[in-house]
């Protein structure tokens, strides 16, 4: 085969390899989507994707960077500065031609020293400065700065945990929502049924037209209530869509179905020393306060003295690049300030105050962390106890909905009596997902009242993916 021939089988060849991987990745593309999104997937997704918590992990990356900021002033600082210079000023000639190197006997004269010539100067300088004692100011500026950047990664972590909150939420929401749809659809098929039956009934002169228009009223109201629905389940995957960082058509339909609830794992005294323990958001109030801490010994240091070095050394030439005259500079500093009008004093006063705030704060929030607990274990509870019994009225409205429409079809019960069941069984279905929702949302709120709800909690791990309606056990 010669060259050109083997050219065209390479091509041929790379094109048949792309047209695979390409068809590939469009099935694989195709059966993630047919799989569905679970909840997992969703909290990743979020994680990865939410542009808010993109922006508290930037304010976290800030408050990093403010450390180096404070750590620097441990180490030398050195400037470059290149000036230039045109002037006829008396003093200025005079002292330039000395730093320049060219001054010589001709400019003692009284016209040159009087009435000198306009003068360039092309000035070279190069500064040094090294912080050698100061109170420790710098030393409590980075300490400082160092806990405010722990307690913004503590922020960032609470965040985190507020977000998968979020996420469980809206997840759940779509879950509900799309179960609420299929039965605001089921009870508009029995509606409409319903009218059938009846015009067929008053046809035969079974029943009167008042049956026949409270079986329009009621198809109307289940039109209405499916339309309702409908919008609703819209609203709740546009409201996870944006949870996820995601753009319009690019949500996965959530796989997983509402479970049976259980009573929580632990006792509300073991959530709430969890959440003494590991709330982020407390840890950050306890990193505040230690900032403040340092922030009122900063505020001491203040009164302290200053002992630096400096030098510099400078060049100046009448042309950017031609001779020129060179000097230095170097010497000690120590500052100590005498009188300021009281604005030491008064720093140190509002640092002892910011100093107690951070206290006060930090002792308000841990009795709120505590109160949340308690709410939210009290909430989960209740959950369960609704669910129970909206399981119940769920099986009792349908028995009572069989029972009614049999009695219907011999003629022993009217149609508003089968209607009201029909709406019966409809508010307990709906309310029983409710009551689901609820509950998955209390335990999730509970976690993270406790500080414990992250990708690798139970809520998350433990998932039911069975397309049933309205709750498999787990």
């Amino acid at each position: 085969m010669n060259r050109r021939g083997r050219f065209w089988l390479s091509v041929v060849l790379l094109l048949a390899c792309a047209s695979v991987v390409r068809g590939q990745s469009v099935r694989e593309t195709r059966a993630e989507a047919r799989e569905g999104l679970t909840l997992a997937q969703a909290v990743q997704l979020a994680l990865e994707k939410n542009p808010a918590l993109r922006a508290v992990e930037d304010e976290a990356s800030a408050a990093r960077a403010r450390v180096g900021q404070a750590q620097a002033g441990w180490y030398p600082r050195i400037d470059f500065a290149q000036g230039f210079t045109r002037g006829n000023n008396p003093v200025y000639v005079f002292g330039t031609l000395l730093t320049q190197r060219r001054f010589t006997a001709a400019n003692f004269a009284l016209s040159s020293l009087n009435a000198p010539r306009p003068l360039d100067n092309f000035q070279s300088r190069l500064d040094g400065q090294m912080l050698l004692f100061d109170s420790g100011r710098t030393l409590l500026r980075a300490r400082g700065a160092r806990r405010r950047a722990t307690a913004a990664d503590y922020q960032t972590e609470q965040a985190r945990q507020d977000l998968i909150l979020n996420v469980v939420r809206a997840y759940y929401g779509v879950t509900v929502a799309r179960e609420n749809l299929a039965a605001a659809r089921e009870a508009l098929r029995a509606a409409e049924a319903n009218e059938r039956r009846a015009r067929t009934l008053e046809k035969a002169g079974l029943v009167v037209a008042s049956d026949r228009l409270s079986a329009q009223v009621f198809r109307a109201q289940m039109k209405d209530r499916a339309i309702r629905a409908e919008n609703g389940l819209e609203l709740a995957r546009m409201v996870l869509a944006r949870e996820l960082g995601l753009g319009p058509g690019e949500l996965r339909e959530p796989a997983e179905t509402l479970a049976e609830p259980l009573a929580p794992a632990k006792t509300l005294a073991e959530w709430e020393q969890a959440a003494l323990a590991s709330r982020p958001e407390l840890r950050a109030a306890e990193m505040q306060h230690e900032a403040a801490a340092s922030g009122r010994q900063l505020a001491k240091a203040e009164f302290g003295p200053k002992l630096g070095l400096f030098a510099d050394f400078e060049r100046d030439a009448l042309t950017l690049g031609g001779s020129s005259g060179t000097n230095w500079t170097a010497g000690a500093r120590l500052e100590f300030n005498l009188f300021a009008g009281g604005a030491d004093r008064y720093r140190l006063a509002e640092a002892q105050a910011r100093e107690r705030q951070a206290g006060h704060q930090l002792e308000w929030f841990r009795s709120g962390v505590r109160l949340e607990v308690r709410q939210a274990y009290l909430d989960t509870v209740a959950a369960v106890e609704r669910a129970a019994a909206a399981r119940e009225a769920v099986e009792q409205a349908r028995e009572s909905l069989h029972i009614i429409q049999n009695r219907y079809e011999t003629g022993l019960t009217t149609l508003t009596e089968l209607l009201r069941a029909q709406t019966a069984q409809l508010e307990a279905r709906t309310g029983y997902l409710a009551a689901l929702q609820d509950w998955q949302v209390a335990r999730a709120q509970l976690e993270r009242a406790a500080g414990g709800l992250t990708v690798d909690s139970e809520l998350i791990r433990q998932s039911v993916t069975s397309g049933g309606e309205g709750g498999e056990a787990r």
